[in-house]
């Protein structure tokens, strides 16, 4: 805090500096005592957060776990990949089919008759076009009577329900070409004109009445598959509702001919969730005893050493593991006897042998070890982790704790620096008091020695 005063002018004395060296010796203990717990507690808070992350990233395996559909995938192939190919979801059932493509799905497809160019002139009135049990029309005048304008405005027209308009020019002239969006043999397109000055019918097509101006050049036609001999009929060349989780893209149509669709358990993937399982264990493992440890040699200890929260977090997640299946009747009901054992480090480790063998001879009950609603191992964990993890749960509440904490030490700071200004007011009032009166005593011992130097002098020697 500047001071209005001028300090030193009786003494001498750089009463200034020497102020602003006491007050900050004053500070310097109390500022470090702040710096020091500050630094502990955002560290603390940093640790926190790597714990949160690893226990994040652990809930996330366990969610996929303690699903069984979604746990215990699946695969799907095709004997012949040019015939159909096969997708599967978490709800197939391993099972072999036998499939035959009968027809493929088509879209509606019509031309018309060659005209010269895209730019003939056809004719004007209205047409009308109905596509499935949609229609709609479109008004031809002059501004777009010639192959190109009724092309546009069949395309443009904002109630058109799902058919499309080209022209291919060919060596013998100009085509239009009528193609319905969907496939499936309800999506039939029929075109008729009225109005106007008659040019438009040599683009109707209506066979029930007898116009065909257009030429049918697609049928539209569902899809019929045989699955084991019974017919499936589909509107498109994707078949999902026929096998429950499994979805077959036709791709070619050869009657008469059996492909094998082969539903499985899917190891390799099932496999792979265990492995990232253990490994985010593992993770959890590794940040509790970096969070916790001490270094003998540096006598450091971790941020957390001795924290009864990470501790109790440790704990609750431990006793899990500890735990076993009863709910059910499995061939086996904890964790070691499927090839998770638990390592004297406290990590998991994946047994191989015995979990391949679980793979092979109980896919859906290893499954079921981990998702079983009521006591599997995935569920129970994620009931735990997800609790911890939770807005009102111990974690957050422990970093609550420490943000205040830290709010604290700003208020430490600011109740520090209004104490030094008092000091520091306090104290250069006090020294230039003191120069103040060495100033006085100074001119007076000046007076005093001009006195006594002006006084007559006395002789030794008198007669």
């Amino acid at each position: 805090m500047a001071s209005i005063i001028s300090s030193g002018i009786g003494s001498g004395l750089d009463i200034s500096g020497l102020v602003q060296q006491l007050v900050a010796a004053e500070a310097k203990p109390v500022e470090t005592r702040i710096g020091v717990q500050e630094a502990r507690t955002q560290a603390k808070l940093s640790a926190f957060g790597s714990l949160k992350s690893a226990l994040s990233e652990f809930r996330d395996k366990l969610e996929i776990m303690k699903d069984l559909p979604s746990f215990l995938a699946r695969k799907g192939s095709s004997a012949d990949e040019e015939a159909f190919s096969v997708s599967v979801n978490e709800s197939a059932v391993a099972a072999r089919y036998s499939v035959q493509v009968e027809q493929l799905a088509q879209a509606h497809k019509l031309t018309s008759g060659a005209f010269a160019n895209s730019d003939t002139v056809v004719g004007t009135g209205v047409l009308t076009v109905t596509v499935g049990s949609a229609s709609f029309d479109i008004e031809i005048t002059d501004d777009n009577s010639t192959l190109a304008g009724i092309r546009d405005a069949i395309n443009s027209a904002g109630d058109n329900p799902g058919v499309a308009a080209t022209i291919v020019n060919a060596e013998a002239g100009s085509y239009l070409i009528l193609t319905a969006d969907d496939t499936g043999s309800e999506q039939t397109i029929t075109v008729t004109q009225t109005d106007g000055d008659g040019g438009l019918s040599t683009l109707e097509y209506d066979p029930q009445n007898g116009l065909t101006s257009l030429t049918e050049t697609s049928a539209a036609q569902d899809a019929v598959v045989l699955i084991d001999g019974l017919q499936v009929v589909s509107a498109g060349n994707t078949v999902s509702a026929a096998i429950d989780g499994v979805t077959i893209n036709l791709l070619q149509a050869s009657p008469g001919e059996a492909v094998e669709l082969q539903v499985e358990n899917d190891d390799d993937a099932v496999r792979q969730t265990i492995t990232e399982f253990v490994d985010s264990y593992n993770q959890i493992v590794d940040t509790f005893d970096k969070l916790t440890a001490f270094d003998a040699t540096s006598k450091i200890g971790g941020p957390l050493l001795g924290d009864a929260t990470i501790r109790g977090v440790r704990e609750q997640i431990r006793r899990e593991f500890s735990g076993v299946v009863e709910s059910i009747d499995l061939p086996f009901s904890t964790l070691r006897e499927v090839g998770i054992e638990t390592q004297l480090d406290g990590k998991l480790a994946i047994v191989e042998e015995d979990l391949s063998a679980a793979l092979a001879d109980d896919f859906t009950r290893l499954g079921q070890l981990f998702a079983n609603p009521t006591d599997g191992f995935a569920t129970r964990l994620y009931g735990v982790v997800d609790g911890l993890l939770a807005s009102d749960g111990i974690i957050d509440a422990r970093t609550a704790g420490l943000n205040g904490q830290i709010e604290g030490f700003n208020d430490q700071r600011e109740a520090l620096s209004e104490r030094l200004a008092s000091l520091e007011t306090r104290l250069l009032r006090q020294f230039n008091a003191l120069d103040n009166l060495v100033g006085q005593l100074s001119v007076t011992s000046n007076f005093l020695t001009e006195q006594l130097a002006n006084l007559p002098k006395i002789s030794a020697n008198r007669d």
